[in-house]
């Protein structure tokens, strides 16, 4: 927990990251946790068979034996899993029976390839269902049931509007594939370039990532001021509401591939889904478009002077986003990095210990409580690089780090045009009332 000296402290570096010339946010699934986003790791047969039923599909004899037999200590990881199945899938399309054979002695069973690719597609499908956030009532935590998306819009508004107003907008990489932070947005009110031109034929074109939104005066058409509350999103692992089709070019005739955005409801195969499952192969699948686009583009912003990146609820689990950001930590000399992760440097009896250290100001983690996590955020934690802060335990969970961040002051910005339209909703609603009192009183107002 926080001193009123360790918050002031966080939240003096924060108020200095947002006011940097660059500002890179990377969000994971972490920040997504109390809404209902699933676990991938340390799931039995049980789990992953619930997650499964809850998407709508029905186990068949063979998928239990198949989850048996690929997850024998019944703590699987569902990268892990669907990895096992691709490859298991690939092995038998390549024997002349069309199977292959898991498992050693008397355990070892044979399957079918369209055995794998059914529990394959099953998996794949439970997953995007179960990414389907805010989610049920009961998956979502107790104080935000009422308002699911409070801590998101929290987030958002702070991250945007305590920056200067001259300033370039924010821009956030997401690995998500939930519409979460779209219906932040949309809520707040804040226009956001996502990467997609159209309006009722929405289709990926990255030139629209070089756009921006500005106020003009209507009859003149000139320029007044650049529009506030804007940011820039990059969903770099896809998203639920994207679809790709081979296409013709209506000029040329020659195919290529277009990725639409679609409502969620829209009937696609899952085939058509653009979105980079957890595998081991998902590195060599960012190098296809429209991934390796988004991800030059998170290399590039990554790489400008006086740049800071704050990530929040991303586990550094990812080598091919890991590798863009250490190698611009080992160029560039002007970036920050800001790492907010609540599990991921101690286990929570050795963060009570740590914490009950009286005096830790100027000594390593190492020398505070040694048994520290092998973890990717623990090893940045340890750096003695000063540009990296990682923020860890209560304070480190999205929902208390959206609090963490400063408030706008005054003079930071003007209110969202959500916030303006529900001001005049409530006047007008409040002087309808008012009229009508004085209708039935039969007093006057004088105007």
């Amino acid at each position: 927990m926080l001193t009123d000296t360790d918050r002031h402290a966080a939240q003096d570096h924060l108020s200095t990251l947002l006011q940097v010339q660059n500002l890179v946010v990377l969000v994971g699934s972490g920040a997504s946790f109390h809404l209902g986003s699933p676990q991938t790791r340390n799931l039995n047969v049980a789990a992953i068979s619930s997650l499964i039923e809850q998407a709508g599909s029905t186990l068949e004899d063979a998928d239990i034996a198949l989850l048996e037999t690929l997850n024998p200590d019944n703590s699987a990881d569902l990268e892990r899993l669907l990895t096992a199945l691709q490859l298991a899938s690939t092995l038998a399309e390549h024997t002349k029976d069309g199977s292959v054979t898991l498992g050693q002695g008397e355990d070892a069973m044979t399957f079918a390839v369209e055995e794998l690719e059914s529990l394959r597609k099953k998996v794949g499908s439970a997953l995007v269902e179960a990414c389907k956030l805010p989610g049920n009532e009961e998956r979502i935590d107790l104080q935000f049931r009422h308002d699911p998306l409070r801590a998101h819009r929290t987030f958002l508004s702070r991250i945007v509007r305590a920056r200067r107003s001259n300033l370039p907008r924010p821009r956030i990489f997401t690995t998500n594939y939930d519409l979460v932070l779209e219906r932040a947005l949309d809520e707040l009110g804040y226009p956001y370039i996502d990467g997609f031109s159209g309006t009722v034929d929405r289709r990926l074109n990255l030139a629209f990532y070089g756009l921006d939104y500005h106020r003009i005066d209507s009859s003149s058409q000139q320029v007044l001021a650049r529009a506030d509350s804007s940011l820039y999103l990059h969903k770099i692992h896809g998203s639920l509401n994207w679809r790709a089709r081979a296409e013709p070019d209506r000029v040329t005739g020659v195919e290529s591939l277009e990725v639409h955005q679609v409502t969620e409801e829209s009937e696609i195969g899952d085939d058509d889904r653009v979105l980079i499952y957890p595998t081991t192969a998902k590195e060599g699948d960012t190098l296809a478009f429209p991934y390796s686009d988004l991800m030059r583009q998170l290399g590039d912003a990554v790489q400008q002077d006086d740049t800071a990146i704050i990530s929040v609820g991303y586990g550094f689990a990812d080598a091919h986003i890991n590798r863009i950001l250490l190698r611009s930590l080992a160029v560039n000399p002007a970036l920050n990095v800001f790492v907010v992760d609540p599990n991921a440097v101690y286990e929570p009896q050795a963060m009570a210990s740590a914490l009950a250290n009286s005096d830790p100001l100027g000594r390593t983690l190492q020398e505070v409580w040694p048994d520290i996590k092998k973890t990717a955020v623990a090893a940045l934690a340890q750096s003695q690089d000063a540009r990296i802060a990682v923020l860890t335990g209560e304070a480190g969970k999205f929902t208390n780090f959206v609090n963490l961040l400063p408030e706008p002051g005054l003079n930071a910005g003007q209110a969202s045009p959500q916030m303006v339209s529900d001001l005049i909703e409530s006047l007008t609603i409040i002087g309808n009332r008012a009229a009508g009192r004085n209708k039935e009183t039969g007093v006057q107002l004088d105007a």
